[in-house]
């Protein structure tokens, strides 16, 4: 039987400059946290640091793996100079799955200074087993002082049902579970509602296939909530 949980926090993620001025003249009611893809966004801009330092909302820092869909092919030690730079002015560390322990020293400092940890996994072809998902939820320690975040293409009604029984088989945890691709925007309103912890929006153009625009994503939560 599936069992209906909390409702998500929404997340706006911000991938370019623009979205910095568009974020502004969203209502807050539209989400309660940002993603900064800082693989996206333009290192070298005078503008950047002031950007971020003024939003007035919790903030992820993300700085993507490219082998899971991350911008301009960074390599492993320029994501974790940027990991240094912006862990001061974010709230939250998105760290993959296969970085945990590359990155174990950041998590630390992280986790020490009062900051969460998002620890994720995407992939961009297909879903996998719920056996194999598990399986990697249960090598990110299981830790409920973090939330292990779930991105798979989901070309089948099948696969939505895989994400919605990894979340709902893990419901004492904090679960995060949204599709991509041709059943992706299904997928985010009903794992949104049956349990997923976050749920992600855009505030430009879409970062990945099948997600909404943050408001109408936070107006369509509000009305099958």
């Amino acid at each position: 039987m599936l069992t209906r949980a909390r409702k998500p926090s929404i997340v706006a993620v911000i991938a370019s400059l623009e979205d910095f001025g568009d974020i502004s003249s969203k209502q807050s009611r539209s989400f309660d946290l940002c993603e900064l893809r800082f693989d996206k966004l333009p290192p070298s801009s005078d503008k950047l640091p002031s950007l971020v330092r003024e939003l007035p909302f919790p903030k992820i820092a993300t700085v993507r793996d490219p082998i899971e869909g991350g911008a301009n092919s960074m390599p492993e030690s320029a994501r974790l100079s940027f990991f240094e730079r912006w862990l001061p002015v974010c709230d939250f560390i998105d760290i993959e799955l296969r970085n945990l322990s590359r990155f174990s020293k950041l998590i630390q400092e992280a986790e020490s200074t009062g900051k969460e940890v998002i620890v994720s996994f995407h992939d961009f072809a297909k879903t996998p087993a719920l056996e194999k998902l598990q399986e990697m939820f249960d090598q990110s320690g299981r830790d409920p002082n973090r939330i292990f975040k779930v991105g798979t293409t989901v070309s089948h009604w099948s696969d939505v049902e895989v994400l919605i029984q990894l979340i709902q088989n893990n419901l004492e945890f904090r679960v995060a579970a949204m599709g991509m691709g041709a059943f992706g925007k299904l997928s985010r309103l009903v794992l949104a509602r049956l349990g997923s912890w976050l749920a992600y929006g855009s505030i430009g153009a879409a970062v990945v296939p099948g997600q909404w625009p943050v408001t109408q994503l936070s107006d369509l939560l509000s009305e099958i909530w």
